[in-house]
This record gives structure tokens, C-alpha cells and sequence, in this order.
């Protein structure tokens, strides 16, 4: 807890621990919500064995009922923080890319833009829980489909941050509590604030943070979250927060709609308005076949050499927006000189020059040789200007 502000001190006694449960359940009328520093003892005191997995789960459950506020939120991610192993933050990373939503209808493209990024030089770490909704498209189910490395440890880490910028860690290599929340999670079948707050770990510090939400007002909570652990964390003080509304919850952009990034930096707080870019698109929901993992090596590599598939396949389009424009957004979270379309631009160029394996014939994944710049458009992709005007039909 070497980094955490000096107010943050967990409870010593049995009888502390049962004062925070008690602050919540005296009733409608005398309970009240606990404070950012209640909040970090009551997760802080559960770790150190203090209170109980059964105290514990009473008190998130009365928070649900009641209703998290921002500041009980932050105090759990603080609390979350402080158990996880200093030398997270030694690493160098550009991007903290929380994946804990996962897609319902269609693969998590934002590994595309993720691998996209990392061949441009950032450093990227993206971290999840696979236990969370596993009926869902978690990316820890795809990662292997892109060459993207899943470490535990950061040694791991720093080894496949040096080599190809970018590494996957499920949340449970960083504090033991990832697996007792998701333990109570299971057992109990709700949610609680554990959602919310791990994905604001941000574990290595790194200067660009995302936040995604889904629900109505949430984004209010994480603006003031991130304030709140801005000012009780010196060491996230230069950090970047952007929150947005994500595809079904995950950490990804949607382009069929217009979105608000509300992004948070010590000098203030500041909005960029995200226009849809892509238009009436109509069709059927994503086939069996492009919700494998293949799919997604199919991608990235080009491969479309079965009479130009992708150019009429509506979930290529899809997916092809969606790089775009996440890609886009986070140059134009790293570069504030980058407006929208010189962002698009620049994505589309990105994907076009990225690093490809020649596709075998009777198979989906790259065969054994050297990796060579992609040409798209050879291989019937469709540009950005076509993609963002699309009008197809039904398939």
C-alpha cells in the first residue's frame, strides 16, 4: 500500500468490520451509504481476515439494493489496488484495456484494433475475467486466434510487452479477491459493484485508461470514480480516463451508433461526440461460422480468396467499422490533434499495411511462413468510405 493516500487504513478488530455492515443495513431510514475509505476497509478488511466471505456478501448485496454510489465504487477499486503487486506498475504501457463485458451477438473485435495498435508501437494490456458470463464471447476465448499472449506474471508480461507490445492477464493473476468476488458472484447469481470496479484497476498505471459501461447513468458514476481515485492515488494522477458506452457492456465502440467519450485528465474533464459511422446497415446477426475463433484469424489475414467473401459477407462489414473505429478513437485519445476523419484515415491505413501470414488453401489459419504487408484491397476488402455508407440487403 506503499502508493495509497495515508487515510486509506484497513480495520484491525472484528468489531470495526461489523460497524461498516451495520452503516448499511440499520434500515430505510438509518442506513446510508458507506464513504470512500468505509468502502476500501470493508474489501481491505476481507483480505487482510478480518471479516468474512459471509460478511462480505451481505454487505454487497445491501450496496446493490441500495444502490452503489461513486464513491463506494472507487474505494473498492482502491482497495482492490493495494493488493496487487507493486511491480505491475514498473511496466511500461500506453493502453489499460479492461475487457469484463464480453459480447453477446459477435466476436470481440477489439482485438483487432488492440493487435492493430501494438504492431504501431503502444503497448497494450488487457486484462478480464473468463469465469464472468461465460456464455458469452470473452476475449480470453480468441486471444490464441491472434497471436496475442495470456501471461499470469510480470515477468511474462514485461517478456511479451518487449516483444510484440500487447499481452492478455485474467484478472486473477493480480489479487487473490478477482477469484473470492467471483466466487460470491457465482454462488449468489447477482452483480455487484465488483464489475464496476474492477475494471478501473488500471494495474500498471499505465496513461490511457478506458472504461466502458452499458447502463443509463453509469457513465457519471465512473466520471467521478475516476476523480475520486485520481485524488486518493497520486500515482494515477497522470493517467487518462476515456468512458464510454461499449457494445453490449464490453470495452469496445459501437459504429452503428453515436457515442459520447467523456475523458478524464487532472486539468478537467472534456467530451468528444463520436458521429455513427456506419449507416443503415441490414442484415441477418453473425452465422454460426463467424462467431469461431477463425474467424478472426480469417480477418486479420485477408483471407477472402473464395470469390471476394468478405466484400459481401454483412458481418465483415461490421467488423471492419468496428477496427476502424476503435482504432480511430484511441490515436485520437493519444494524438489531440487528430480529428475524426484524419483518425479514420489513418486507421484505414494502419489495416491496410498491417503484418499477414499467406493463407493456406484448405485451411483458416496462417501457414508456416514469414509474415508480409497485407493488400486488402486485393482481396475484395472494402474501403472506409464504402464501409461507413453501406446500405445491403438482407443476407
Amino acid at each position: 500500500m506503499d502508493n495509497q493516500n495515508r487515510l486509506l487504513i484497513g480495520v484491525s478488530e472484528p468489531a470495526e468490520y461489523r460497524q461498516l455492515i451495520k452503516v448499511l443495513g440499520r434500515g430505510k431510514k438509518g442506513s446510508r451509504s458507506l464513504t470512500l475509505i468505509e468502502s476500501f476497509q470493508l474489501v481491505r478488511g476481507f483480505y487482510d481476515k478480518i471479516g468474512t466471505v459471509t460478511q462480505l456478501s451481505v454487505a454487497l448485496m445491501l450496496m446493490r439494493v441500495k444502490g452503489e454510489v461513486a464513491a463506494e465504487v472507487a474505494g473498492v477499486a482502491l482497495a482492490l489496488r493495494s493488493t496487487i503487486d507493486s511491480q505491475w506498475q514498473q511496466l511500461e504501457v500506453d493502453i489499460d484495456w479492461p475487457c469484463y463485458g464480453a459480447k453477446r451477438d459477435q466476436l470481440p473485435y477489439l482485438l483487432l484494433s488492440a493487435k492493430l495498435l501494438a504492431e504501431k508501437g503502444y503497448r497494450i494490456l488487457l486484462h478480464g475475467d473468463n469465469r464472468v458470463l461465460p456464455h458469452r464471447q470473452h476475449v480470453a476465448h480468441f486471444i490464441d486466434a491472434l497471436g496475442i499472449v495470456s501471461v499470469s506474471t510480470v515477468a511474462e508480461a514485461q517478456v511479451a510487452l518487449t516483444s510484440s507490445r500487447i499481452c492478455y492477464v485474467n484478472a486473477d493473476a493480480f489479487s487473490p479477491l478477482v477469484s473470492s468476488f467471483t466466487d460470491i458472484q457465482q454462488e449468489i447469481g447477482l452483480r455487484s459493484l465488483f464489475q464496476s470496479a474492477i475494471r478501473c484497476i488500471n494495474p500498471t498505471n499505465a496513461s490511457l485508461s478506458l472504461r466502458s459501461f452499458f447502463h443509463p447513468g453509469l457513465d457519471k458514476i465512473h466520471i467521478n470514480l475516476a476523480r475520486m481515485m485520481a485524488e486518493n492515488d497520486p500515482s494515477l494522477g497522470k493517467t487518462t480516463v476515456a468512458i464510454f458506452k461499449g457494445y453490449q457492456g464490453e470495452c469496445e465502440l459501437n459504429p452503428r451508433s453515436s457515442t459520447s467519450i467523456h475523458v478524464v485528465k487532472r486539468d478537467g474533464l472534456n467530451q468528444m461526440n463520436l458521429p455513427t459511422q456506419l449507416n443503415a446497415l441490414i442484415g441477418s446477426k453473425a452465422q454460426e461460422e463467424e462467431l469461431q475463433a477463425q474467424w478472426l484469424t480469417a480477418l486479420w489475414h485477408g483471407e477472402a480468396e473464395n470469390g471476394n467473401i468478405f466484400r459481401y459477407s454483412t458481418e465483415f462489414l461490421r467488423a471492419y467499422s468496428a477496427v476502424i473505429t476503435n482504432t480511430a478513437v484511441l490515436l485520437m485519445l493519444t494524438d489531440s490533434s487528430l480529428s475524426i476523419d484524419s483518425a479514420n484515415t489513418l486507421a484505414a491505413e494502419y489495416w491496410m499495411s498491417r503484418s499477414t501470414y499467406p493463407v493456406a488453401d484448405d485451411t483458416h489459419f496462417p501457414c508456416d511462413a514469414n509474415p508480409v504487408a497485407s493488400k486488402p484491397l486485393q482481396r475484395g476488402v472494402v474501403t472506409y468510405t464504402e464501409v461507413g455508407n453501406a446500405h445491403t440487403d438482407s443476407v
